[in-house]
């Protein structure tokens, strides 16, 4: 027989089990957002019981998601978090899940998308989708070399370096002009880099091949260092009417990406210079 406040085919014991997890997995998340907090801290967030609150520490410092020593004052993660961490890690292939979400990109916004590293002074295209059938796009650039200082790529991957190490690579780089407007002055691409810093992605108008526009952004290691990036580009007057979508949207798959490989930083902690 069905108690009359209990639906047919539920399971009392395994929605409690859920409720538990879902409260516990919150208070890693809360956890993760910052340094060691306090059980009070955790009660007051997340509108928890104290008896709940302490049930549920308890069982993740048994299974080793927390460092606890039962006091009320000092809560953080545990080993187990941390190996946790370093599995997903190590089975993340950067350049695989771009490459997915490029061809996302190129479906959503009907233009190319493309993934180049660094290589010394310049980029190489390691990914080129395009998904669309513009009769007007970008030509295949995989394999193809291009200078720092005259694509998106290149440049939102000089403004993920450190600022010291972006000047010194800058006064290595030979300025070749490309086009009528590839930036071919040294103290113009200084600020450049500094403009991408601030926004979270880099432009390229025309400076690499006349008439073809992109905006790119670069993807973040868990030290913050830059992996590679990617970008969405096209013909110039095309991509000119989508720049109020397009480099929203490359910031948004570069973040992802990144985040993915353990890259955290509040909005307002963004380098520039002073």
């Amino acid at each position: 027989m069905t108690s009359n406040n209990q639906p047919s085919g539920v399971d009392p014991d395994l929605d409690r089990r859920a409720g538990t997890l879902e409260r516990g997995l919150a208070i890693l998340e809360m956890l993760s957002a910052g340094g060691p907090v306090a059980a009070n801290e955790i009660i007051e967030e997340l509108g928890l019981s104290r008896s709940a609150t302490y049930r549920i520490l308890g069982l993740l410092r048994q299974r080793g998601y927390l460092d606890w020593d039962g006091s009320a004052d000092r809560i953080q993660l545990g080993e187990q978090v941390v190996k946790l961490g370093m599995a997903a890690l190590a089975s993340f292939d950067p350049f695989v899940a771009a490459q997915a979400y490029l061809r996302d990109l190129s479906s959503e916004l009907s233009e190319a998308a493309l993934m180049a590293v660094r290589d010394g002074t310049q980029m190489v295209y390691i990914a080129h989708e395009d998904v669309t059938d513009n009769l007007i796009a970008v030509r295949r650039l995989l394999g193809v070399r291009r200078p720092l200082h005259a694509t998106s790529l290149g440049k939102a991957y000089l403004a993920a370096l450190p600022i010291d190490e972006a000047d010194a690579v800058v006064d290595q780089l030979s300025l070749v002009s490309l086009t009528p407007t590839t930036i071919t002055d040294r103290a113009r691409l200084r600020a450049e880099l500094d403009e991408a810093r601030v926004r979270g992605y880099a432009v390229d108008n025309g400076e690499n091949e006349p008439d073809v526009m992109c905006f790119g952004a670069a993807i973040r290691d868990d030290h913050g260092r830059p992996v590679c990036a990617i970008s969405v580009a096209g013909p110039r007057d095309r991509i000119a009417e989508k720049r109020d979508v397009i480099p929203v949207r490359v910031t948004e798959v570069a973040l992802s990406v990144s985040r993915r490989l353990g890259f955290h930083a509040a909005p307002d902690t963004v380098p520039f210079r002073r």
